[in-house]
């Protein structure tokens, strides 16, 4: 059978553009606006009911994963459980942090418990303008500058080189990239430094957070290491298409994962769409079978399996079978940003 590919349209109705056999999607911006819009809502609970209905159309990736990366205390409780299923010094681990909802009169106190300075702050929300503005927190007078709800994390020094690593289903890519240059730990007088963490990290960037003097050749992270996190991360969330930003902590040579994000840029990664062309074929062919066997049985997917009702979903956000077609997601212009 011959393999076609379109665009759908979330606008219009899907069963009419379709049936489709698997949709690829990056639907980030949508999801995060369906909290908040009632039109873009809308637009979720298309899919949503196209989905429930075509319990065979296979969605890269599914939804509720989105979900979960976000939002970056979900992401965080994520990596900590990966965390603790590692054994020995050489396991990665993820820089501690503190969440904060609201405004509270003990933030010092739980930075004082819990953190190290200097301290990154960060937005809730890992998705749309706000989400790429950080700030480095020096000292305990700054904190009071902090607008919840926002996670405060312990800065790594890290030599300013930052790994990303893209996957592609059973296949990833590392591309090194520059990153924050190292700071004095401990508290500081120097004031707080308010940056764009896109504006950094780029291949082209040329920021001055990221100019620095020559730093002692680091290791990069070993290729098991990097499979251990890749697995981890799969296993979790059921995803085969996300980016995971690695550091080399510059004192102890371990490895931290600061950033877990859906369908990245691939920026840098020339061979992605062979090997999205060569992951889509793969589900396809080996779900084909299985799709035969599971028409006629009672384990078919039913709507109650995999229904999503968005009122369950995190406050700031607020599927797999088979085929031989693939369609990619179309919808109305959002910023998209990563």
């Amino acid at each position: 059978m011959t393999s076609l590919s379109l665009q759908v349209d979330l606008t219009k109705c899907l069963n009419s553009q379709g049936p489709f056999d698997l949709i690829i999607h990056k639907l980030t911006d949508l999801l995060v606006e369906a909290g908040q819009d009632l039109a873009s809502h809308h637009l979720v609970q298309r899919l949503q009911v196209y989905l429930d209905t075509h319990p065979f159309t296979i969605l890269l990736d599914p939804l509720p994963a989105l979900y979960t990366l976000l939002d970056r205390f979900q992401s965080h409780h994520l990596l900590q459980s990966l965390e603790t299923r590692q054994q020995g010094v050489s396991a990665v681990f993820s820089p501690p942090c503190v969440q904060l909802m609201t405004r509270r009169s003990d933030t010092v106190a739980l930075v004082r418990d819990h953190l190290t300075f200097p301290i990154i702050c960060k937005a809730r929300v890992a998705h749309g303008l706000r989400s790429h503005e950080m700030s480095l927190i020096f000292n305990e007078q700054a904190l009071k500058d902090v607008t919840p709800p926002c996670l405060l994390q312990s800065f790594i020094n890290h030599s300013a080189t930052l790994y990303k690593i893209f996957v592609v289903g059973a296949q990833h890519f590392v591309v090194k990239r520059p990153s924050i240059r190292d700071f004095p730990l401990g508290e500081t007088d120097q004031k707080t430094i308010f940056f764009n963490s896109h504006e950094v990290s780029k291949a082209e960037s040329c920021s001055h957070l990221s100019q620095a003097p020559l730093y002692p050749e680091v290791l990069p992270p070993s290729d098991e290491v990097v499979r251990q996190v890749v697995q981890g991360l799969q296993e979790a969330l059921g995803m085969s298409l996300f980016g995971v930003d690695l550091i080399v902590d510059t004192q102890s040579g371990r490895c931290a994962v600061i950033d877990v994000n859906a369908f990245p840029g691939y920026e840098g990664v020339t061979e992605f769409f062979p090997a999205l062309l060569s992951h889509v074929n793969k589900i396809l062919k080996n779900n084909k079978e299985s799709t035969s066997t599971l028409e006629g049985s009672s384990d078919v997917p039913t709507c109650e399996d995999r229904k999503i009702d968005l009122r369950s979903l995190p406050e700031p956000c607020k599927r797999q079978a088979s085929g031989t077609s693939y369609f990619t997601m179309h919808t109305p212009a959002y910023s998209a940003d990563r």
